[in-house]
């Protein structure tokens, strides 16, 4: 049996290869298909007309959030965690990505942080008070 600091030491230590292949892999294919891709569709003007009427198209992004995060919450390890995740992966694309490309004000990110971080941490409390045990909690 292995030794139980030997593990968690193993386990704190950083993946310093898979964090460099990781940004090369996800900066380079992001990048060509930036180039070879996006670039040839990101001038295409919007439809003047949105497909759905505003509330429906809230409903179903609401909708699909929340079956997004049901289905990592358990995978990941319990609310607070998913909504970590998720609504850290959202920031870094609206409120990172958007304002460093020059695509949104730093005053809209702002705002928008603060939104996202009420929001994230609403979903994850009520979903945490709301959560039916688990069958090791029942038994103890």
């Amino acid at each position: 049996m292995r030794n139980a600091s030997a593990v968690s030491r193993r386990d704190s230590t950083v993946n310093w290869r898979g964090i460099l292949a990781g940004w090369l892999a996800f900066g380079a294919t992001n990048l060509l298909l930036i180039w070879v891709l996006f670039r040839h569709f990101s001038d295409i003007p919007a439809p003047p007309d949105a497909p759905a009427h505003p509330l429906v198209g809230f409903v179903i992004y609401v909708t699909l959030m929340i079956a997004l995060f049901a289905w990592v919450t358990p995978r990941i390890g319990g609310p607070w965690r998913a909504a970590l995740a998720l609504g850290g992966a959202q920031f870094l694309l609206v409120n990172v990505d958007m304002v460093l490309r020059g695509d949104r004000a730093i005053e809209t990110a702002l705002a928008s942080s603060v939104m996202m971080l009420v929001t994230w941490s609403a979903l994850a409390a009520v979903w945490q008070f709301v959560a039916i045990p688990s069958s090791k909690t029942r038994a103890g």
